[in-house]
């Protein structure tokens, strides 16, 4: 079972969107002589939460290193509570097919 992680930063909780840097090479086998080209989509899931996305791309056709699914995200971040500084664990339970589960960040001990 391979795992991924990406931490989840402000901008991934104001925009619901999550980066995919840790997976996006996995799924994308890069010739050395040619750009870096999309990979098709890939599933997500989280308890009853499914998605089929698209990776979105640049201008210029190459692979973003993010997913914006809005209503997937926003559902994911919301059932687990997700704060900035938590991580996003994708785990690969097939082809381009992931489980999602949060850890949540430690906490700093309070000084006394």
């Amino acid at each position: 079972m391979t795992v991924f992680e990406s931490h989840l930063t402000p901008g991934n909780l104001k925009n619901f969107h999550i980066y995919i840097t840790a997976i996006l090479g996995h799924l994308t086998p890069t010739d050395v002589d040619a750009p870096p080209k999309a990979p098709g989509p890939i599933r997500l899931e989280f308890k009853d939460l499914k998605v089929k996305a698209d990776i979105p791309r640049s201008r210029h056709g190459r692979p973003r290193k993010f997913i914006r699914e809005p209503a997937f995200v926003k559902g994911f971040f919301e059932r687990t509570g997700a704060a900035v500084g938590d991580t996003v664990l994708f785990e690969e339970i097939g082809p381009a097919h992931f489980r999602l589960s949060l850890r949540k960040a430690a906490l700093e001990p309070a000084e006394a």
